[in-house]
């Protein structure tokens, strides 16, 4: 009678075990994916920031004249950010990532949605 009480106690050991060691598995897991999730937005503002950068770039060393119309997505790849101009940088910030580029200087300020770049008489426009 020991022998099947000792066998069903040593079941439930290991059967807890196991328990445990899969659950140590999927924290591991969750980290190693909220870790790539964090580095999918750091790629994606950095991204968009230096294209902003790009678009500001060649206005600036082409002649006068120079229009370009573009888009800003709402949102980068499901992840809300903000952007602002200020002093000839670009900030593209977002909840657990922050890129600033800077840029030529020019006047107005880029936004999500439509935007224009032109450049009339040495001056770069935005919107």
């Amino acid at each position: 009678m020991d022998s099947k009480a000792q066998v069903s106690a040593e079941f439930f050991i290991f059967l807890g075990l196991a328990f445990l060691i899969a659950i140590a598995f999927e924290l591991a897991s969750l980290e190693q994916l909220n870790d790539f999730r964090i580095q999918k937005e750091n790629e994606a503002v950095k991204d968009l920031a230096l294209k902003l950068q790009k678009e500001l770039l060649i206005a600036a060393v082409v002649e006068d004249g120079y229009v370009r119309f573009f888009q800003i997505p709402d949102k980068l790849d499901s992840i809300n950010y903000s952007l602002a101009t200020k002093n000839s940088t670009i900030t593209v910030q977002s909840k657990n990532s922050l890129y600033i580029v800077s840029i030529p200087r020019a006047i107005g300020n880029a936004s999500k949605g439509a935007n224009t770049i032109n450049k009339t008489g040495g001056v770069i426009y935005i919107n």
